[in-house]
Order: C-alpha cells, then structure tokens, then sequence
C-alpha cells in the first residue's frame, strides 16, 4: 500500500514576546496593566473573605492567578468589541470594564481610578452578592454576569454551555456589517464538550469574527489536562476547522495583548483557536490550594506561584526604574476601591456582624420580569377568521413559507436556520420553499448539530438578530437540550432583563409515519417544564400566520409546534400580504357544547372535532377547544374556566404519551380553579406510554385514534368516568 502526506491544516504558531517588545509599551500602559492586576487580584481576595463570613450566596470561582490574561485582552480589545466567559470571569469583567472606561492619555499613578472605573467595581461586587445594582440584577450572581455597554455579551455557568451562543454574538455581528471581533473565553475543561466543538465548526463555515480563547489552567476541576485531553496541545483541535491556532505565555499581560492583536492585524485569521497557558492559585472555587486535594503536588504549587503574574510585572516595572512607593501607591489604590465598594454595601446588624444592607436586596416584584415579553396587548391588534373576508386558500406548509418570507422581506434581522431548509424544494416539509434563493446568506443550511446552531441562534438573538430556527424533529430537541433551556430560554431572565432573546423555533410532530421513537416525539410537555419559553400550537393556515406573526413581535424566544399532519391541509386566509395577528394565549373554541368541555392541542383537536361530531348523532353535546397556546404562562384559563361553569365536565385529548404529556396538569389546575362546577373526575386520552414502534400496526396501537376518543368522550359527556 502507498502513503503519502495529506496537506496540513492551517500552521498552529506560538507567539512569545521579546525585551524589544517590553522596551516599547509605554511606562502608562505597563502600569495601567500593573493596575488592573492589582485590583483584580485585590477584588477576589475580598470576595473570598466575604464568601467565607457567609456574605456570598453561591459558589465563588476566583482567577487568582489568570488576571494576565483578562488584562491583557481587555487592552487589545475596543469598548465595542465583545467577550464571552464562563463561570471563571470577574477578572474578564474587570478588565473589560477599566479599559472601556479608561480615558485617553491615562496614567494610574498621575490619575487614580476614576469615578467611573469605581461604578463597575462596585457594580460588580453588587452581582456577585446577589443584589439589584448588580449588572444582572442580582440574578446571576458570580457565574452569569453580563454587560451590554462596556461589551460583555454574556458569562455562563455551563461548562462549554456559552460557546455557542457567544459564537452567534459574533456571527450577528459579520451578518450586520459590523467591525467588531468576540473573544470567547474557555478552559482546558470544555474543550471536548460537545457544543463547543458544534458551534467552532458553524464558526468556521459562516466566518464568525471570533478568538476561543482557552485558559490552560491545566486542571478542570481536580482533572488533569493530561488526563482530559487527547491533543497534545489544545489549540490543535482547531486544525479539524481549518481553523488558525496560537499559542501564548498567560502569565503576563503584554503577551495576551499583542497575540491578540497580532492576530486581529489580519482577520483572515478568524475565527481562530489561542490556547492560553496559565495556573489558578487555589483549588475550583474558594480559597483552599488544590494540593489541600491531592490532585495537585506542593511542588508544582510552589513553581507556578514563582511566575505570578503580579510579581513578575512588579519586577518588570522596577526595572523600568518605577519605585517601590510607586507600586505600593498602586496596590494601595487597588485595595482602596474593594475595601470602598464593599464599605457601600454592607452594614453591621444588631449583634455586631457584617450584614447586607437590606434596602441593597431585590424585590419580590422584580423577580419574574425579563423571563418572557409580557407585552401581549402591544402586539396586536388581534384578529380571528371569523372576523376576516378569508377569500385565499393555502396549504398549511405554504402559510409557513409566506409568513417566513414575509419577515425576511420587511426585517433585514430576520434569519432562518436549519437542516436542509436551503435543500429538496423547502425542506423536510416544504416549508421554506424558494426563500434561499430570494434571500441568499439570510436562510441557511445548517450541519446536523442542533446544539451548535441553536446555540448561535440564541446569541445572535442577543445581538440584534431575529432567528427563525428549524428542528426537523421535536425529538431532536434533546440533542439540544441545555441550548434550549438553560441558554435561550433561561438567559434574558438570568441577565437581569439586560438583553431579548428574540427567537423562533419551529419543530415537527412525526407520530404516525412510522418514525420510531426517536422522532416522534411531541415536544410540548418537554418545553412547557423550562421558564422562558412561549408555546403554540396552529392547527390551520390561518391560525399558523397569525400565531406566527405574533411570535415574531414578541421579545422572547417562541416555540412553534407543527404536526404533519397539518401540512397538506389547505385553509382560508385573508387576501393580501399575511400580516395577521391572532394573540397568543387565546383558545378557539371549535365546537360549542354543553356536555362536556374538550380541551386539545394540535392533532388532538381534529380527533377530538371527529369524536364530538359523531357523538352528536347520539345526542351528547362535546364544547371542543383549540388551546394553541399551551405553556404554562400563557394558558387561557378565561375561556375553559367559562366552558366548564357550563358543561360541569372535563376531558383532554393528546397525541402525546401520558408521561410526556401536559393533560394531567391541565386537569389539576382547572380542579383546584373549578372544582366546584365539576360533576365528575376529569380523564385524558393519550398516546401508550411506551416508545413509538416503527411497525405500522404497533405505532396505530399505541397512538389514540377515533374509536378511543369517542370512547371516554361519551363517558364523559355521560358521568360515566
């Protein structure tokens, strides 16, 4: 057998600096950098103190150590340049802030720290302890802190979890002409996370202007980097992208700022991977040594803590003939500002202890705002087809394609994103059919990697953008679960209300076509356990743009529920550009009855509208509603409270199994609101629970159909339950 070479990947380059380099910063900037270490170093400490006199709810996951590497970036960046980090980042958010805020000309010795470098200390020190003058709110305590103004686009506790949504940061940003560059901060822990790599790959293909910055600390947690890496070096993985990678010293400011920016001097160079070899002092969170462990050795301690960043640059300064009463008066200064912002927020309490000041505390009221875009009424007005001239028959899947292509027309921020929609005359289902060709680089063929692309939608959602984002299988949103719920759905809230998610997703019900279990799942339940998410479910043309156009006006992110069913059945609409709004968390009742109130979602409805109309040859009188809005927040008790005072019965109809349904939530609330209207135990009709067989006769055993739903509608109807 011949062997020959394959062509390498882009060159991975170490970059390192040199006494010329040294010899050329300006004796300003070096103590500027001398500065920020000290105030960071200074602010953890006194977390840490805080921390250990309970002060500090929640873990406190210090940099001591790393503050090089924050300098040195914040320094290299613009104010409008962005960052994203992890649960590792108040030296990045220090950094960012000081150099943001730092006038032109700015010496620390000659100029002190300003007034407005104190704000964001303090702002800081406020998040971290949880309270409302924190840049979250309070919210998102040490782990999740965000800053729109100074370019902090967001922290996130997931280990890798905020890659992908700092990746569409950036994306939004090239997509909407901008200059700006994101660097996105990791360890060596989330390298081989799943997302991340996902969201490096999509970052590559739609040439995102983005740095992974890796902080090689060497251990995740109490793991070595040995032990959870298989590269050699971690910037290697960038090879597999046809990415760039670097390497650099973390262990002092000026090699991180002019690695970055001797790599942003050509941004053919992004995106790009810059491994960042660096040590924490102590152990994964507080101020224990990791030695203290055993995962770490005494020695390798001692090693490391001889290259301290803050002791190396002392050095560097004094050689540069700055005094010791000079770096004292910056490290005095450093001390100052802590020691001033924690004097801001606490008090002492009766028994002589250290206390938060009580007035410093979020409000009970404050508490949801930021989860959803409670502006409901601000979206309409709201129109039903019953108040229309719907004069044009459409099929659904083409309602879908003309209210997508709708919002591309009249929004240059809308951007649709999924597998193959850009292929096989639409995509799976047709429903973008066309709309590539229209709209070239705004309806985009995505990789089979639902967390990396739900993820970027997420952050370009963050950053100006509006996606409409496709599953092609509800079920596949397992696959990315933690974008969908612990990021789009969680992070608005979590930051504080600072930042929209404004996204839509939409997602297919395949039970019946002999899927199997792993696509046939109906995602309602699912989504409607996580906050943050709106729900719906149209069940015609009509309903689908109006449900549809009201999602899109929303601020938060909107889950968009399809059954195949659906997609050849043609309905009416109004003539004209399809602008309607039918508002979210209104039911429809489809059916007027007195027997029985009926409550369904989705194909649900059409078995239940069969199931009444053959009752009504008996004589029993079903009231079928059409939920189509089915979380928990936007639930229209108003119309079923009123249906029950009349039928004094209760029945729901899903497709979905038992276990993975919202029926039996619906029941308990309508109980505890009406349970004095109620003649009988309410029932639900589901789906077996147990996965859907692909075998045709076993799918239809296990699925409600007709037979059934008459069944226990008639027992209702009749008390018989």
């Amino acid at each position: 057998m011949n062997e020959k070479n394959i062509p390498s990947p882009p060159p991975q380059r170490a970059l390192a600096v040199d006494d010329k380099d040294w010899a050329a910063v300006p004796l300003a900037e070096l103590l500027w950098m001398y500065q920020q270490m000290t105030l960071i170093r200074a602010f953890e400490q006194k977390l840490l103190a805080l921390k250990d006199e309970g002060l500090v709810n929640g873990p406190v996951h210090t940099s001591v150590g790393q503050e090089a590497i924050a300098v040195g970036a914040g320094l290299a960046l613009r104010r409008q340049d962005k960052i994203g980090g992890t649960h590792r980042a108040h030296h990045q958010y220090l950094a960012k802030a000081l150099c943001a805020v730092a006038p032109k000309g700015y010496d620390p010795l000659r100029d002190g720290l300003t007034g407005e470098m104190q704000a964001h200390v303090l702002t800081l020190l406020k998040e971290i302890m949880g309270l409302a003058g924190g840049c979250s709110g309070g919210r998102g305590g040490s782990m999740h802190l965000f800053n729109k103004e100074i370019g902090v686009a967001g922290t996130n506790a997931i280990v890798g979890g905020g890659v992908p949504p700092t990746t569409g940061v950036a994306w939004a940003d090239h997509m909407r002409g901008e200059d700006w560059v994101t660097v996105c901060f990791y360890g060596d822990g989330a390298v081989y996370q799943g997302a991340v790599h996902e969201a490096c790959n999509i970052a590559s293909l739609w040439d995102a202007p983005i740095i992974y910055a890796i902080e090689n600390n060497h251990f995740a947690v109490g793991t070595s980097r040995d032990d959870g890496c298989s590269a050699k070096q971690l910037s290697h993985v960038a090879a597999a992208y046809g990415m760039p990678g670097f390497q650099v010293n973390g262990m002092d400011p000026l090699s991180v700022k002019l690695a970055i920016e001797h790599i942003l001097a050509d941004r053919n160079n992004l995106p790009c991977f810059l491994e960042i070899d660096t040590w924490r002092h102590f152990h994964h969170a507080g101020g224990i040594p990791g030695s203290a462990f055993g995962y770490r050795s005494k020695e390798a301690e001692a090693e490391w803590h001889a290259r301290d960043p803050l002791t190396q640059f002392a050095a560097r300064l004094r050689q540069r003939s700055v005094s010791d009463a000079d770096i004292g008066k910056l490290q005095s200064q450093a001390q100052a500002s802590v020691d001033a912002a924690a004097a801001e927020v606490l008090t002492t309490n009766a028994a002589g202890a250290k206390a938060i000041r009580e007035e410093l505390w979020p409000t009970a009221e404050s508490a949801p705002r930021g989860l959803r875009d409670e502006g409901l009424g601000r979206i309409g007005p709201f129109v039903e087809a019953a108040d229309c001239a719907c004069t044009r028959e459409i099929k659904y899947s083409d309602a879908i394609t003309e209210v997508t292509g709708r919002w591309l027309e009249i929004d240059p921020a809308v951007v649709v994103m999924g597998e193959e929609v850009c292929n096989m005359g639409g995509g799976a289902y047709g429903a973008t059919k066309g709309l590539a060709k229209i709209y070239p680089g705004r309806v985009r063929n995505t990789p089979i990697t639902e967390a990396g692309f739900c993820g970027i939608a997420g952050g370009a959602a963050m950053n100006g953008m509006h996606p409409v984002v496709e599953l092609m299988f509800s079920s596949f949103g397992l696959v990315a679960a933690d974008q969908l719920f612990n990021q789009i759905g969680q992070l608005g809230h979590i930051y504080g209300g600072h930042v929209s998610v404004p996204l839509i997703c939409r997602t297919r019900v395949a039970a019946g076509l002999g899927y199997g279990a792993q696509h046939s799942q109906d995602p309602v339940a699912l989504f409607s356990m996580f906050p943050g998410w709106r729900i719906v479910v149209p069940t015609n043309s009509f309903d689908y743009i109006g449900l549809f156009n009201a999602a899109m006006k929303l601020k938060s992110p909107t889950l968009i529920v399809e059954h195949h069913g659906f997609y050849g059945e043609a309905g009416m609409i109004p003539a004209g550009a399809a602008d309607h709004v039918v508002e979210i968390g209104k039911a429809a009742v489809r059916r007027e009855g007195t027997d029985v109130t009926v409550l369904a979602y989705g194909w649900g409805v059409r078995l239940a509208e069969r199931a009444a109309a053959q009752l009504a040859e008996e004589g029993l009188s079903a009231e079928v509603i059409d939920l189509r809005t089915v979380d928990d927040a936007s639930m229209d008790y108003e119309t079923i409270g009123r249906s029950l005072r009349k039928t004094g019965a209760l029945l729901t109809v899903e497709e979905a199994q038992a276990c993975n349904a919202i029926g039996a939530k619906l029941i308990r609330a309508c109980e505890q609101r009406w349970f004095d209207y109620l003649d009988a135990p309410a029932a639900s009709i589901n789906a077996l629970d147990i996965p859907l067989p692909v075998s045709r006769r076993l799918e239809l055993l296990c699925l409600p159909d007709l037979e059934r739903t008459v069944a226990l509608m008639r027992k209702a109807a009749r008390r018989e339950v």
